[in-house]
């Protein structure tokens, strides 16, 4: 089937292109903290596991193709850093850095205009993966939300934009995620999902001016 390339402005105005271009510009701008962070990581895991064994010597070049991955990522060789990323995610899936290899390859699918399912499927492998990075997870479920979305599947975009509150970080995040995810239910037509939504949101600690927002959605 033939893919269609969307044009310049399109790319500029798409709200999908627009929040993997927020991910993507973070690594960017911080290309030299993450790779130095991811070094020192790497050298600790490699003082940790260096002697015990096969399962061991896995994370400690698992972590090694990972540092490469996001220099060539940072750098904006996409082509180069999709190759480490698969080499990650194929050879070393049961280690955490392949695990995470499969959030990058989900950006990567996007960037470089991939069929949709591809980037999906590669967004929702590391969802239900049991690495304990709860931020990615949250990134990632709200790029499936977003890319439903657009499509014109609200309801679906709701389930990860709340799936995505509940492995935010910040209550911030957690309450934006929650509206949004309200909101895309309302759009959808089912009030019943909107008041999950709203009662996860009435859970978290939120000061007075939060639970008003709240219960402006409550009340749509």
């Amino acid at each position: 089937m033939t893919q269609k390339h969307l044009s310049k402005k399109e790319l500029h105005e798409d709200p999908f292109f627009e929040e993997v271009a927020h991910v993507i510009g973070f690594f960017q701008k911080n290309r030299k903290t993450l790779l130095i962070a991811g070094i020192v990581l790497a050298a600790v895991l490699i003082g940790f596991f260096g002697i015990k064994g096969y399962r061991n010597q896995q994370n400690v070049s698992a972590a090694g193709y990972f540092g490469i991955a996001m220099d060539e990522f940072g750098k904006r060789n996409l082509p180069a850093a999709e190759d480490q990323f698969l080499l990650l995610a194929g050879q070393y899936g049961n280690t955490d850095w392949g695990k995470r290899a499969n959030y990058y390859l989900g950006l990567l699918s996007q960037e470089l205009q991939r069929p949709e399912e591809e980037t999906l499927d590669y967004f929702k492998e590391f969802i239900s993966s049991d690495l304990k990075d709860n931020a990615l997870k949250s990134s990632a479920c709200q790029l499936i939300g977003t890319t439903h979305y657009r499509s014109g599947d609200a309801l679906t975009a709701g389930d990860y934009y709340l799936k995505a509150a509940k492995f935010a970080l910040s209550k911030s995040d957690k309450l934006a995620l929650g509206i949004r995810a309200g909101e895309a239910y309302l759009e959808g037509g089912d009030a019943k999902k909107r008041d999950a939504a709203v009662n996860y949101l009435a859970s978290l600690d939120l000061d007075e001016i939060e639970r008003n927002r709240v219960s402006v959605l409550a009340k749509r």
